[in-house]
């Protein structure tokens, strides 16, 4: 986000701080020179793009600004005998205004926790990236465990004085990241702290929820494009007709 000299100190622009209202701080740092691209949008890369990942739109499900959006998440992690014991884990998330995506990432080295827990909580990240800051969201989520870390980083920011280092993360989770950008799972612990009354998880099984359901579907159609058992054009159009098919039914 960009800052801008007050004071002693530095401040987010009025505008931005409505626009990215989920985004911004109390007290930013000045940071690096923004690029003229960052400049005309607003806001800088602060995080670090999956290498594969699909994000659409299914046309005829939007929702009107403050009305709360439902959205289920999935991850996945299972090893592959042929490659590497890192083998990257997968995520899928189908919103109810039509928004979706799936997608593969490669964690950390210096993550050492549990890496299908890593998938749910980035399978959510990722949806409250896209969805529109205007609209209170409830993920869907059939991880217990993210339901309870999520409602601890609800609770702290409930809590006077709570800062980001205060917020708790999972057994073998860092912050740090090598390439300066912020870290995933920060950034997701602060959103859940700074907005306690607009974002809500919940636990279902997938089999439960129908959008979880989808959710899982696209979470293993990544799993396949990253083996290369599917290309990119193939991952396209299974995500794009496992999304229609739940919101269609869903809407009847």
């Amino acid at each position: 986000m960009i800052v801008v000299p007050a004071g002693d100190g530095w401040e987010h622009p009025e505008e931005l701080r409505e626009k990215f209202s989920q985004t911004i701080c109390n007290e930013p740092g000045p940071g690096r020179p923004p690029k003229p691209r960052e400049l005309a949008y607003g806001r800088g890369r602060q995080v670090s793009r999956d290498k594969q990942a699909i994000q659409g739109q299914i046309p005829g499900f939007e929702i009107a600004e403050d009305v709360p959006i439902v959205v289920g998440c999935n991850g996945s992690h299972k090893h592959n005998p042929a490659g590497p014991p890192w083998y990257p884990i997968s995520w899928g998330y189908v919103a109810e205004n039509g928004q979706y995506g799936l997608g593969t990432a490669t964690q950390p080295k210096a993550v050492v926790g549990d890496r299908a827990f890593g998938s749910e909580l980035r399978a959510i990240f990722w949806a409250l990236e896209q969805l529109p800051n205007a609209n209170p969201v409830s993920v869907i989520t059939n991880s217990q465990d993210a339901v309870a870390l999520i409602e601890q980083w609800r609770a702290a920011g409930q809590t006077p004085g709570w800062t980001a280092e205060n917020l708790p993360m999972p057994p073998g989770y860092t912050t740090e990241r090598a390439s300066g950008n912020e870290a995933k799972i920060l950034r997701l612990a602060k959103q859940f702290a700074e907005a306690p009354d607009l974002l809500t998880a919940t636990w279902h099984r997938a089999s439960e929820h129908p959008l979880q359901d989808a959710a899982d579907k696209l979470a293993k159609i990544a799993r396949l494009w990253a083996i290369r058992e599917i290309t990119k054009e193939q991952a396209e159009v299974a995500a794009e007709r496992a999304a229609r098919h739940v919101l269609t039914r869903a809407s009847q």
